[in-house]
């Protein structure tokens, strides 16, 4: 779908912003205000006519889709494939299976690649695997994360059944029925009789190699084995290092000379959603390399549907294309910084060659969807963000009843964690890049109302979701951070940028949620992410109350970090409670934004200084220690007053279900009052240059009284109106 804008109030036309993007975005519609005179409310003219056609977010969520070799056919090879792992599907004649990413860990997720380049700590991770019938043969296509040098890795392809299991060919240690094996290795392939163990008579197999593409093409002829006229031929593979030097599988760094030398099986469809050492969706797959028996990995491929060229992503079935419900969706990045496995495996890690890489480096990225059960509704479904916490994955909250109920709340919510590129990025560079990259895709597949919009997450998704909702206000309706690290210590970037410090600190950009009501939940006995930061002197919740801003803040005392965060997949009530009240607001009377320079980074499309009304935000000095810039500005265009001042609420309650003991402290400041309109903006400006204002959809004509107080110079523009203003 398009992240198109709805049409807005009487002097603004509907616009298109950009293709494929996140779902319909009201940039200027009319804010409910109390009631007076009706033609009194309107500013005088001159008046520009027409809002400015500025998008909320970053620039990397407007980025067109990216494209990835992986993903490319050539050849006879046409269907699209499915993005959706753990799957199969027929599609124009072809059979396909989507693996998992990063899944290649071999028996007991112990496995390791040797530290040659050659191998990208990646080089055995299957992608995808197709089948199709030829005239003569079967093509079979092999597909890869990565491919440096082909020659290091071996795949073989089971081809039929049999009563009993089977030894694989070339010391693999592994068994499974079958009727054929055919081991593709390097550009070589060839075939053994699987009852006898023997090679099969010639023409053997034929291989071709796609290093671009990372695509290995495998065609066995029919005097091999002919499945043509089968409507059930049993089909299973597994990939492995090659030993170039005595023709056979390498042993695995990690393994042992007797056990399974495959890393990556395929045709998993009952992976845990949960599990495993690294949460990859592979502990399934790890049980039965241990076992070295992977009879449980199989397709039963239909060869009398691909010979009729039928297309069905057998969505009712096991073994289909999932409708609803949890899945692993695979997409596109706009960033490689190197093929497989990086070399940034935590925040810590500061001495790996310049660029870093992250631990999940490649084009092809994935994230964790939910997608309700309820039938879309006309206005899209909301969107829920739910970021993962250091040492997590995308499968944080796979199968939780928080991912669950935060998906079915009102009329639906897609329900989306993104892989962040691995571990313990702290949402900084590519890891929150992927956040965007990632809602994009899902936009592109479901229609999103942009006004239901939340973010949440535990400890460094905490973190993540106050980052996300202060940098990027006008997208969220809502913020859930639950027991969250208040800063980011120091943090991986591509490039060698390295931001974090009293920079990272989220009290220096709290001020930018007065229109993102935050529901926060933390431990008074919090060893990992300090509760002092959460609500002692000069805290966060502390500068959100003295804003007399609309939040909640719960905090436990006989419970500590993991408890307090498991609340979040496991006991989410009040939590869905929370973000069920809040639409977003599109374009408030009082707006406040704090641009954190450290927290932009326009190499990998995260850009800031746009908000609701104004855009164009330009820190003056960025050599400060805390390089921020702030504006506070006032439109009388509205009417609307802000809200009274009201005291601090405080008390204690029971957590439901659990009945953990907690004192709460909040605020809920009412709506504001009529006013006259006037046409007059108010602007303070802190440590900023530069400013433009849309006077459209700030409610004031281009001869508007504009107040200025500034630290020092800047420049502020009225779009549209051919008018610039100097202060300071």
């Amino acid at each position: 779908m398009s992240y198109a804008r709805r049409a807005c109030g009487r002097a603004q036309a509907a616009r298109r912003l950009l293709a494929l993007l996140v779902g319909c975005l009201v940039l200027g519609q009319a804010l409910p205000t109390a009631a007076s005179p009706g033609d009194g409310r309107r500013p005088v003219r001159p008046r520009a006519t027409a809002a400015v056609a500025q998008q909320p977010g970053p620039e990397i969520l407007y980025a067109p889709p990216a494209a990835a070799p992986q993903l490319e056919n050539t050849g006879v090879w046409q269907a699209a494939p499915i993005l959706v792992a753990g799957a199969s599907a027929y599609r124009n004649g072809e059979f396909l299976y989507q693996d998992f990413l990063y899944d290649d860990l071999g028996a007991s997720s112990a496995y390791t690649y040797p530290a040659a380049p050659g191998y990208a700590g990646n080089a055995a991770d299957l992608v995808e695997i197709r089948l199709k019938p030829l005239t003569d043969a079967t093509a079979i296509r092999l597909t890869f994360n990565s491919m440096l040098d082909p020659a290091l890795v071996g795949t073989t392809i089971a081809l039929g059944t049999s009563a009993a299991t089977r030894a694989f060919p070339h010391s693999a240690n592994t068994k499974a029925p079958g009727e054929v094996f055919v081991t593709a290795y390097g550009t070589t392939a060839d075939a053994v009789d699987a009852a006898t163990g023997q090679p099969m008579a010639l023409p053997a197999p034929t291989v071709t190699v796609d290093l671009v593409r990372r695509q290995v093409e495998v065609r066995v002829p029919y005097t091999v084995y002919d499945p043509r006229g089968r409507s059930a031929v049993r089909i299973a593979a597994a990939a492995g290092l090659w030993d170039t030097t005595n023709n056979r599988y390498l042993t695995p760094p990690g393994g042992t000379a007797t056990g399974s030398v495959f890393y990556n099986a395929g045709f998993r469809y009952d992976e845990p959603l949960v599990g495993g050492t690294v949460g990859m969706r592979e502990s399934q797959q790890s049980s039965v390399l241990g076992s070295g028996d992977v009879s449980p990995f199989f397709a039963e491929v239909d060869f009398t549907k691909l010979a009729a060229g039928v297309t069905d992503d057998l969505a009712g079935q096991h073994t289909g294309v999932p409708v609803t419900g949890f899945m692993n969706r695979i997409f596109a990045s706009h960033y490689e910084t190197k093929q497989g496995r990086g070399d940034a495996t935590s925040l810590q890690t500061q001495n790996c060659p310049q660029p870093c890489a992250p631990a999940r480096a490649g084009r092809l990225q994935s994230y964790s969807l939910y997608i309700p059960s309820k039938p879309l509704p006309t206005a899209g479904y909301g969107l829920t963000v739910m970021l993962h916490s250091s040492g997590g994955t995308a499968n944080q909250y796979q199968g939780s009843q928080g991912a669950i109920q935060l998906g079915e709340r009102g009329t639906g919510s897609i329900v989306i964690t993104p892989e962040a590129r691995g571990p313990s990025y702290f949402y900084y560079g590519q890891a929150a890049a992927d956040v965007f990259e990632a809602w994009a895709d899902a936009a592109r597949l479901y229609r999103l109302d942009p006004d239901s919009t939340v973010v949440t997450g535990t400890s460094m998704g905490g973190y993540g979701s106050y980052k996300l909702a202060a940098t990027y206000p006008d997208l969220f309706a809502s913020v859930v951070p639950v027991v969250p690290c208040p800063t980011g210590g120091v943090f991986y970037a591509p490039g060698g940028h390295v931001p974090g410090g009293e920079a990272s600190a989220i009290v220096h950009v709290a001020s930018s949620l007065r229109h993102v009501p935050a529901f926060s939940l933390q431990s008074v006995n919090d060893p990992i992410c300090t509760y002092t930061g959460e609500l002692g002197a000069a805290s966060i919740f502390q500068r959100l109350d003295a804003l007399n801003y609309q939040y909640e803040a719960w905090s436990f005392y006989a419970t500590e970090h993991l408890l307090v965060g498991n609340l979040l997949p496991y006991n989410p009530g009040p939590i869905v409670d929370f973000v069920s009240r809040y639409r977003r607001v599109p374009d408030p009377v009082h707006l406040s934004y704090v641009v954190n320079a450290e927290m932009t980074q326009p190499e990998v499309g995260l850009t800031t200084g746009n908000v609701y009304w104004l855009s164009g935000l330009t820190v003056r000095d960025k050599a400060r220690a805390v390089p921020t810039g702030g504006v506070e500005a006032f439109s009388y265009g509205y009417g609307v007053s802000d809200p009274a001042v009201v005291p601090t609420d405080t008390g204690t309650g029971l957590y439901p279900g659990v009945l953990y003991p907690f004192s709460y402290q909040r605020k809920y400041p009412s709506a504001g009052s009529a006013q006259p309109v006037q046409n007059r903006l108010d602007l303070t400006l802190t440590n900023l240059s530069a400013v433009t204002v849309d006077p459209v959809r700030a409610r004031i004509g281009c001869d508007a009284a504009v107040n200025v107080t500034t630290d020092g110079s800047v420049t502020i523009t009225l779009a549209g109106c051919g008018r610039t203003i100097t202060a300071g």
